[in-house]
C-alpha cells in the first residue's frame, strides 16, 4: 500500500504540482484554494482572514509554512497521498476524516439567506423555503438536507455574483451563502445594492472551518496539537481578536 501511495505521489509532484523540501517535521506545506474570500485569497492582506489565522497559529507552534494555492479537487487528492500537508480552511466531513486529521474548528462559517427587504418572507423551517425561487452555486456543500431536497426550486450559477445580481434584478427570491463571503461580495463588487437588501436571521447551518492534516504525515497528531493550543493561546492574549477585526475592516467595504 505504501509503493503505491509513493507513486500516486510522484505522479502528482510530475503533473505539475513541486514544492519545496521539508525540514524534518518543522516545515509544512500548506493549501488553500485561493478562491474563498475573504477566507482565503491571495489577494487579501495575509492571503485572507482563515489563512492568516492559521499561519500565525503555527508559525506560533514553531513551524515554517509554505503556501500553495490549488484546486479542491486537487487539494483533497494531495491531501489523500501526502503531498500536501495541511488544508488551511477545510468542512469535516466523515469521507475527508478517512485520510485527514482535523484541528478543533478554529472559526465558523453562518450559511445564510439574503433577499431583497421588499420581499415579504420569514425563513423559520426548511417548508418555508418551498416555493421560492433560490439561486445557488453548482456544487456548493451548503447543508445535506438543502442540498438533496427535490421539494425546492433551486436555481444553479457558477458563482456567488451571478446570484447577487439575479437577486438585485428580481430573477430569484433568494441566495445564500456564508454570512462574511456575502458581506464580501456585496461590498466589493455592488457596495451601492446592499441597502436594498438584508439577510435573514435564521442561517440554514453553522459549519465549522478546521485545517486538516494528511494521516500520511506522520506527525499529523502533533501537528493538530500544536495547532489547537495555539488558536486557544490567541484567543486568550487577544491576538485572534485583533487578526478578525483586521480583516472585518475591509469585509465591510470595498478593498482599494
Amino acid at each position: 500500500m505504501r509503493s503505491i501511495i509513493n507513486w500516486l505521489a510522484v505522479l502528482f509532484l510530475t503533473a505539475g504540482i513541486q514544492l519545496p523540501a521539508a525540514a524534518a517535521g518543522k516545515d509544512l506545506n500548506v493549501v488553500h484554494s485561493g478562491k474563498w474570500p475573504p477566507y482565503a485569497d491571495a489577494s487579501l492582506p495575509g492571503q485572507g482572514l482563515a489563512v492568516e489565522l492559521v499561519t500565525t497559529a503555527l508559525k506560533r507552534a514553531g513551524y515554517t509554512t509554505y503556501m500553495r494555492i490549488d484546486s479542491l479537487d486537487r487539494i483533497l487528492e494531495g491531501g489523500a497521498i501526502g503531498v500536501y500537508d495541511v488544508f488551511a480552511t477545510p468542512w469535516y466531513s466523515s469521507a475527508r476524516n478517512r485520510y485527514m486529521h482535523f484541528s478543533k474548528p478554529y472559526l465558523e462559517s453562518y450559511i445564510r439567506f439574503i433577499k431583497k427587504k421588499e420581499t415579504d418572507f420569514i425563513y423559520e423551517s426548511f417548508d418555508d423555503l418551498k416555493g421560492m425561487m433560490i439561486g445557488v452555486i453548482q456544487g456548493y456543500a451548503y447543508d445535506e438536507q438543502f442540498v438533496d431536497s427535490r421539494e425546492l426550486i433551486k436555481i444553479s450559477e457558477r458563482n456567488l455574483i451571478q446570484n447577487l445580481l439575479k437577486l438585485i434584478q428580481g430573477r430569484i427570491d433568494l441566495t445564500l451563502d456564508d454570512e462574511l463571503v456575502l458581506q464580501y461580495e456585496v461590498n466589493q463588487y455592488i457596495p451601492n445594492s446592499m441597502k436594498d437588501l438584508e439577510f435573514l436571521p435564521k442561517p440554514l447551518a453553522v459549519r465549522g472551518i478546521h485545517i486538516s492534516v494528511s494521516r500520511e504525515n506522520p506527525d499529523h497528531d502533533k501537528i493538530i496539537a500544536a495547532f489547537n493550543k495555539s488558536i486557544d493561546e490567541m484567543r486568550k492574549d487577544g491576538s485572534y481578536d485583533t487578526i478578525i477585526a483586521k480583516h472585518h475592516v475591509y469585509i465591510q467595504k470595498p478593498v482599494k
